[in-house]
């Protein structure tokens, strides 16, 4: 039984010797194609054989009209109605309109006809042998020796392509060698199949691979090919990257060993031409070619990179020096004239050896700094700020891009001033300073330079000056001169015309609120806001010390409250303790500082001759909210919530309402915070005073902490507890405590 297509690759001997190169000719038939889908297309040639199943399209015009479909019947004729029967089977298609016009000339005069095929018939061949898909094949009248072997798949990997036989009623019609096909296009061989015939494809003949530089490597079977020359031939030539100083084969001595041999082809070693030396060396069958690469390294140049407008490799010319690889309009702009690197090739180990050149010197052509160059040499050109501290000046205060400049030959303070953008509107121009630094050997000495820059700017030599490495222009503003940010407050509130107010020097608090028409009927002065940002800023800074200590302080004591804790539940309370204040933590993080200024107006107080009348800086505001009518009570009670104020209400009346503390609640740490930010505690009680009994103001809020259990480890929350507390008073929030 034959294999099929894909069993015989995996078997064949040669795909397995030849690993990595394919047979030649086998990938023209693919299994996925119909060869026959374009034949009914096919113009048929004077040359075509009618036969049975044939349709033929007669027209006739002239004494009379009629168009005929007429149909080679069994008995090889065609049925011309009033003319008869014509035999036309073994007709060419060229003879066919003649025979038909003699026909009918018997019955019509003065007319004329036109032939044309209609439908072809179908004919049935037999393709066998080394064959993908052997078996009968219907095909169309029109196929060729390549449209059957197409319809079986094409030859298996053993199956030759050189010697494929056609038999006919037993004899043998003609052998096809397919390669003068797939090499040279030849299609001459392609031969017309008739019904009944036989497509025989034998076993694979000897086959030679070659591999490597060669212009088609492939495992070509041989036929006639006895030699190295008719290998190559196969594969098209070497190519110009092939070695010929050396080619190896590889050969099979049948039934003894593996042998290798390598040969010479080069002309100029062996004196004969390559047809002539490749003639002489047989190839047999099993033999593999190797056709090895030329050495890939280039050879006869050298290698100029770096800061120069066309670096790259350039050819090495006999006498070649290091100014020709130099010219001028190579060199950029600021090439360091005095160093460069020539990297040479030592032999006889050929390590690599740096020295320094002067390219300046070298392009000028100078003796003793132009030396001759050597291949593989590398030259390489540096920018000047490479080499060096690129020289810098600085220029700071009222400009519009203050910075570092570099300084060029001649820069003078206009220039600079020029460069950073030009002076602001704010600047002093009466008087500028420039910050000069001077060494003298192993000493810098530092000194200052007073210029007005008024007549800097208009070129006066004894005020614009030179610039030296390192100068620095300070640009001053001009006195008193505030940005517009610095110079606004805003008034909000139960303010009669509220919004942002420009202030002047030594302006107080009294003075904008008279511009801003004064407070409303409803302003409740007790209960004013006021922020300064300068004291946010402050507050800020404080704040996220005291956050960041405090969470390294926990984190420290949850990994050691397992040694301290003398119980599991007092360890349980313990880091849930320690969870909630990191909580507590994470959340004040996430609060900013008002920066809020206490001030606290007693009832009927006179702003303007209040210590709290302040002197005022930009971005101050003034909150003047309308008087609240609650009391707060928040944290450790039954029922935290805003009371109505009670004219008459004390401290213990807003915490009866609440429902009193709770069995959790520290009433010793109680707390008030008053509606103006201040706190009033139970430690600020005068002696023989009670805190229970403490007046409450509209908008003040009562704090009632949570009991911490009274053991040692408890202190250090407690402590947390009360800075994190004051924390959040400083952020605008009340902490109320452990969840």
């Amino acid at each position: 039984m034959l294999a099929s297509g894909k069993d015989a690759e995996k078997t064949s001997p040669q795909a397995f010797q030849y690993k990595g190169l394919q047979q030649f000719g086998y990938s023209f038939f693919r299994t996925d194609a119909d060869p026959f889908a374009a034949m009914n297309d096919v113009p048929v040639g004077p040359d075509y054989l009618l036969g049975t199943g044939d349709r033929i399209n007669l027209t006739v015009w002239g004494s009379f009209d009629g168009s005929f479909q007429l149909e080679v019947s069994r008995s090889g004729e065609v049925v011309i109605p009033k003319v008869g029967s014509v035999k036309v089977a073994g007709v060419t298609f060229g003879q066919l309109p003649q025979l038909l016009s003699g026909q009918m000339s018997r019955i019509y005069r003065n007319f004329q006809l036109s032939v044309t095929m209609g439908k072809l018939r179908m004919i049935k061949v037999y393709v066998v042998g080394d064959i993908t898909n052997p078996g009968d094949y219907t095909i169309s009248s029109l196929s060729t020796l390549l449209n059957a072997l197409s319809a079986a798949g094409g030859p298996t990997r053993n199956g030759s392509l050189r010697s494929i036989a056609i038999k006919r009623d037993g004899k043998l019609v003609d052998t096809v060698d397919l390669y003068d096909f797939f090499l040279k296009g030849d299609k001459s061989r392609d031969i017309r199949l008739q019904p009944g015939d036989t497509v025989f494809v034998p076993s694979i003949g000897p086959v030679a691979g070659i591999a490597g530089n060669v212009r088609r490597p492939a495992i070509f079977e041989l036929k006639t090919e006895k030699t190295l020359k008719d290998l190559l031939a196969l594969a098209d030539g070497i190519v110009p990257t092939g070695y010929l100083q050396r080619l190896q084969i590889s050969r099979i001595d049948a039934y003894e060993k593996k042998s290798v041999s390598d040969v010479n082809l080069d002309p100029k070693t062996a004196g004969k031409d390559l047809d002539t030396l490749a003639s002489a060396i047989s190839i047999k069958d099993m033999d593999l070619v190797k056709i090895f690469p030329i050495d890939s390294t280039v050879r006869g140049y050298v290698r100029l990179s770096g800061y120069v407008l066309r670096p790259g490799d350039y050819a090495l010319k006999p006498g070649m020096t290091l100014q020709d690889l130099l010219p001028p309009d190579n060199l950029l702009p600021e090439y360091h004239q005095a160093i460069g690197t020539l990297s040479r090739l030592v032999p006889p180990d050929f390590h690599m050896e740096t020295s320094v050149i002067h390219p300046a010197n070298a392009a000028a052509g100078k003796a003793g700094f132009n030396p001759e160059l050597q291949e593989f040499d590398t030259v390489k050109i540096f920018s000047r700020w490479e080499m060096e501290e690129m020289p810098i000046v600085r220029i700071s205060g009222e400009v519009q891009r203050p910075g570092e400049y570099r300084l060029l030959v001649g820069m003078t303070v206009r220039d600079l001033l020029y460069s950073a953008g030009n002076v602001k509107l704010t600047a002093f121009l009466k008087n500028a300073e420039i910050s000069r630094m001077r060494r003298s050997g192993d000493t810098v000495s530092t000194s200052s330079l007073v210029i007005d820059l008024g007549r800097a700017l208009d070129n006066d030599p004894q005020h614009n000056l030179a610039l030296e490495p390192f100068d620095e222009l300070s640009v001053r503003r001009i006195p008193s001169w505030v940005n517009e940010v610095d110079r606004y407050v805003t008034l909000s509130g139960e303010v009669k015309f509220p919004g942002s107010y420009p202030i002047y020097k030594g302006e107080r608090l009294s003075n904008v609120l008279q511009r801003a028409g004064g407070l409303t009927d409803k302003a409740y002065l007790r209960g004013a806001k006021f922020t300064r940002r300068s004291v946010r800023e402050l507050q800020q800074k404080r704040m996220d010390e005291v956050l960041s200590k405090s969470e390294r302080d926990i984190t420290q004591k949850q990994a050691a409250v397992s040694a301290v804790a003398t119980s599991k539940e007092e360890l349980e309370s313990t880091k849930s303790a320690l969870d909630a204040l990191l909580k507590n933590t994470e959340k004040l993080k996430m609060q900013k500082a008002e920066g809020r200024v206490v001030v606290s107006f007693k009832p009927g107080q006179d702003l303007l001759n209040s210590e709290y009348n302040l002197l005022l800086e930009g971005g101050d505001t003034f909150d003047v909210p309308p008087r609240p009518s609650v009391v707060n009570v928040f944290g450790t009670v039954y029922n935290p919530n805003a009371f109505v104020y009670l004219s008459s209400g004390s401290l213990s009346t807003y915490l009866d309402l609440s429902g009193g503390a709770t069995n959790e609640a520290e009433t010793s740490d109680m707390y008030v915070v008053r509606a103006d930010g201040s706190v009033f505690s139970r430690q600020q009680t005068p002696l023989f005073g009670s805190f229970l009994s403490t007046s409450m103001e509209p908008g003040d809020t009562l704090v009632v902490p949570q009991k911490l259990e009274r053991v040692a480890w408890m202190r250090e929350i407690k402590d947390w507890t009360q800075i994190l507390a004051n924390i959040a008073l400083t952020a605008g929030t009340v902490m109320l405590g452990l969840r």
